[in-house]
């Protein structure tokens, strides 16, 4: 894959102040009624964005006084007034050539908002650089296993610049590298590029469930030019530190014994590291005690009704939208 060292060009878009908010749930469809995958859904008036999933649907916290403002490609993009409602069908007709969230396999409007296809896909052992793969004497190499990168495909994903406010590329797709907290992006599927830190204050990247990870400028908890943040209240932050490095394969043999592997890997070491309301930051694991603990009482509520669900990063991304209603 060709690397492109450049700055990332983002569309601005206006924004307003802060506002009362509801929690709209809809759908997106063309004219005919069929689901529109992964069309961007924004509040006309505020930073409030989401990402639809694959079944063309989305959850949003939006002011009930606004617009949603509704774009993918090949559609004209939609506004409809929220008046609060929290469930919402938007259409959008076809055809439309401004403001569309571009995908890399456009071009047919009952696939206009898949992901790449497999021979375009960003996948293991593959992009800048690959690391690995290299044959090594006296032995067959296996192919590389892991990942550099957190996802094995492109995905959606929008900022937020130093001026906060909400910045999009719809012509572009993204992922992460977790060796070097890059935020990457791609136009075409076969060069990329790194998002500049120096205009983003924090960048949120959408997977193939529809679910938000979230990214910031944290210099005070990892030197990388972006780091994940699981949890984001006004008193509390949790974020992901990755560690990924790759091992190189160390196959060997004295005629007798086999010692080693015959595959490069990328291994992942992640921490989580949890920072108060009087800033001190403490490594911490993903338990429910800790929880309880460190949030002194506001997870208690949301625990209780997860029942015997496991502790995961999923488990504190769903705590972290809890607590911001």
């Amino acid at each position: 894959m060709k690397i492109v060292t450049t700055s990332l060009i983002l569309l601005l878009t206006s924004v307003a102040s802060f506002a009362q908010t509801i929690e709209v749930k809809g759908i997106v469809n063309n004219q005919k009624g069929q689901p529109v995958p992964y069309a961007f859904v924004r509040d006309a008036q505020h930073n409030y964005a989401t990402y639809a999933d694959s079944t063309g649907t989305f959850l949003i916290k939006a002011d009930p006084a606004s617009e949603l403002a509704v774009y993918a490609n090949n559609y004209k993009s939609t506004q409809v007034k929220i008046e609060n409602k929290t469930d919402i069908t938007v259409v959008l007709p076809a055809d439309g050539q401004g403001g569309a969230v571009a995908n890399l396999n456009s071009g047919n409007e009952e696939v206009n908002s898949t992901f790449l296809s497999r021979g375009q896909m960003l996948v293991i052992n593959s992009g800048i650089p690959s690391g690995g793969g290299s044959a090594k004497e006296g032995f067959t190499q296996e192919p590389t296993r892991g990942s550099r990168y957190l996802f094995t495909n492109w995905v959606p994903g929008y900022g937020i610049n130093k001026r906060d406010s909400l910045v999009v590329e719809t012509s572009n797709m993204y992922n992460y590298d977790k060796i070097n907290g890059n935020i990457l992006y791609t136009n075409d599927g076969r060069s990329m590029a790194q998002v500049s830190p120096s205009q983003l204050k924090s960048f949120s990247l959408y997977d193939r469930r529809g679910r938000a990870h979230f990214y910031e400028s944290a210099p005070e908890i990892n030197k990388k030019p972006f780091v994940e943040v699981l949890l984001s209240t006004p008193k509390y932050k949790i974020y992901k530190k990755s560690e990924t490095k790759l091992t190189r394969a160390d196959f060997h043999t004295d005629g007798v014994l086999e010692m080693g592997h015959r595959y490069d890997e990328y291994v992942d070491n992640d921490r989580y590291i949890f920072v108060g309301a009087d800033g001190k930051m403490q490594s911490i694991s993903l338990k429910k005690s800790t929880l309880k603990k460190l949030l002194s009482g506001d997870a208690d509520a949301f625990i209780a009704s997860q029942g015997s669900r496991d502790v995961d990063e999923d488990y504190v991304r769903d705590l972290g939208s809890s607590l911001a209603k």
